[in-house]
């Protein structure tokens, strides 16, 4: 199963290489959280209230695929409430891993993914 959500804005601080996290939020969030999310529409075709996402399922952005090695218990909920979730690559799951974060499999290259406005994000349950 598929799920495609638009890059609708990006905000100033949303992408930073040297953590690696990227906070995804849908259209509503407020300001505040703008400036630091990259914020995603869900399209009718694939509506986020059936969003299903578990380790080992993929994230594709600008061409590149990564595999998630951790989904927090959060991750669902948060997504089709919020479309909210807190990506983290090139980065070992921590001892204690947030409950919304989805944690990627480290990549020897350490490049983050070219966000853009108007690209899609592809999420895919295995």
């Amino acid at each position: 199963m598929k799920w495609i959500s638009t890059i609708k804005a990006i905000g100033k601080k949303a992408v930073d290489n040297k953590d690696g996290m990227v906070i995804l939020f849908g259209e509503g969030a407020n300001k505040d959280l703008e400036d630091v999310s990259v914020i995603q529409k869900f399209g009718n075709e694939t509506p986020v209230s059936g969003f299903v996402f578990k380790k080992g399922d993929t994230v594709t952005v600008d061409g590149q695929t990564y595999v998630a090695s951790y989904v927090g218990p959060m991750v669902e909920s948060n997504m089709k409430a919020l479309g909210h979730a807190t990506l983290f690559f090139n980065c070992k799951v921590p001892k204690t891993p947030l409950a919304n974060a989805v944690y990627f499999e480290p990549d020897a290259a350490g490049i983050l993914p070219n966000f853009k406005v108007d690209d899609d994000i592809v999420y895919e349950h295995i």
